[in-house]
């Protein structure tokens, strides 16, 4: 598998290729386009000179043909070009070259436009540039100045810009690379950095630090890293707790049912009060039968949501059913509970099962703290379009420190789930999930000594 900075390289490289291939094919073009233009402008520019401050002045001033070719030459020398004067019918009187003396100037030449060189180029195939002017004399033209130089000056002249193009593309391309080091070394320190912290989490070490010094992508990755990792730290902990509550609940009412059986068997207990222990092991029975049925409906609010039926009904009525199912357990405590509703009738939008559930939980969770002779209030109120019901009792209450866990699974160790300790530890959890799952809200208050109070909104049914 290719790292990230073998990829980071192979881009960097075919970069270099197609800017290396652009540079010195389509840039070498042009450089050579634009050298060939200025030789054209230079040579078409010494041919008009020569043709006006040379040969006519030079016709003027009486030269003769040797002293006017010894200028020609040392004109010749000072701009590198060879220099032919040629007769009007095309004969090479005077060069520069010795051996062209006597010669013809290929008609091509004498008949083209001398501005257009890329005409005047053809006769020499691309092997020397051209450029002629016409000498006229007395309103009569006598004859030609026809000036060339090798075509092979312009490839000097571009391999040359060309040589120079590419050491400095080679100088940047060095410095390049340097920060294309640097850059790769710090994005692999990083991303080596957060894989190894991630290693550590995985292996449970939640410990291990992961400091991102730089202020942009991979600190926010880092922070996320770290984040999911307190969460995950925070998840087994959870788990742990979780095993270890199930396991206690389920123990401690086994650890009962087993040993009063035993008891019962062998006849440790007489016959005779046998049905107090009976008793006993039904009620641990029922009490691992609730904390089954609370483990699936939660199980089941987390896999698939909790699944709502929802109806109207009078929730007025409902309190008063459920309140009458307290009446054994207040009566064991003394406790007595108080109703309060609203003289017209109430009715509402919502699952009433679930709903029934939530006010067995919030009203069995207010008998547990409530002391001896104390009174649990039951209330409805109108809120616009929602409908309020509070359940409040006059208990022992809830620490501070405590009133945000109430809501957490198994979080039963504190006086806010009661001072048995006998409950399962997920009635709140539930209630919380199928609150929320009508997109309603449920709020708890509370003062230590003083009692608390749960209030939960539902939605009114239109009328």
């Amino acid at each position: 598998m290719k790292k990230i900075w073998q990829k980071y390289l192979v881009v960097i490289l075919v970069t270099i290729l197609i800017v290396g291939v652009g540079v010195n094919v389509i840039g070498r073009n042009r450089v050579r386009r634009d050298y060939a233009k200025e030789h054209r402008a230079r040579l078409t520019e010494v041919c008009r000179l020569i043709s006006v401050e040379y040969v006519r002045e030079s016709r003027n001033a009486g030269l003769t043909g040797e002293q006017f070719g010894l200028q020609l030459r040392a004109v010749s020398e000072m701009i590198g070009c060879e220099v032919w004067i040629v007769g009007e019918d095309g004969k090479i009187l005077l060069a520069t070259e010795n051996d062209a003396v006597g010669g013809f100037v290929p008609k091509k030449i004498l008949n083209v436009n001398w501005s257009e060189a890329t005409e005047l180029e053809t006769v020499y195939k691309g092997k020397r540039g051209v450029a002629v002017d016409s000498v006229v004399s007395e309103g009569d033209t006598w004859g030609y100045v026809v000036v060339s130089e090798p075509w092979s000056r312009i490839s000097e002249d571009t391999h040359r810009t060309m040589l120079v193009v590419n050491l400095t593309a080679l100088g940047l391309l060095a410095m390049g690379v340097v920060l294309w080091l640097l850059f790769a070394a710090y994005h692999t320190r990083n991303i080596r950095a957060i894989r190894e912290a991630v290693v550590h989490y995985t292996n449970g070490e939640f410990d291990q630090e992961l400091n991102i010094k730089t202020n942009d992508e991979y600190r926010d990755l880092a922070n996320a890293v770290h984040l999911l990792a307190d969460q995950h730290a925070n998840l087994v902990e959870y788990q742990k707790n979780f095993i270890a509550n199930i396991s206690h609940d389920f123990r401690s009412p086994l650890t009962s049912i087993k040993g009063y059986a035993e008891a019962i068997k062998d006849g440790t207990i007489p016959y005779e009060i046998q049905g107090k222990y009976l008793n006993i092991i039904l009620f641990e029975t029922d009490r691992l039968a609730n904390l089954t049925n609370d483990l699936l409906d939660l199980s089941n609010f987390e896999n698939k949501g909790v699944h709502l039926s929802f109806s109207q009904f009078d929730i007025t009525k409902m309190l008063k059913q459920s309140a009458l199912t307290f009446e054994g357990k207040c009566s064991q405590k003394n406790l007595k509970i108080r109703l309060s509703f609203p003289e017209n009738t109430l009715i509402v939008y919502a699952d009433k099962g679930k709903i029934q559930q939530v006010v067995h939980n919030l009203i069995d969770n207010a008998i547990k703290f409530s002391h001896p002779d104390g009174i649990i209030y039951v209330s409805v109120m109108e809120r616009k379009e929602k409908v309020l019901v509070s359940v409040r009792d006059t208990g022992i209450g809830i620490p501070k420190e405590s009133i945000s866990k109430v809501w957490e699974r198994f979080y039963k160790t504190d006086l806010s789930r009661g001072k048995d300790k006998r409950g399962t530890g997920l009635g709140l959890s539930i209630t919380k999930q199928i609150i929320a799952a009508h997109n309603e809200n449920i709020k708890v208050s509370s003062t230590e000594g003083v009692g608390t109070e749960f209030v939960f909104s539902l939605a009114k049914a239109e009328a």
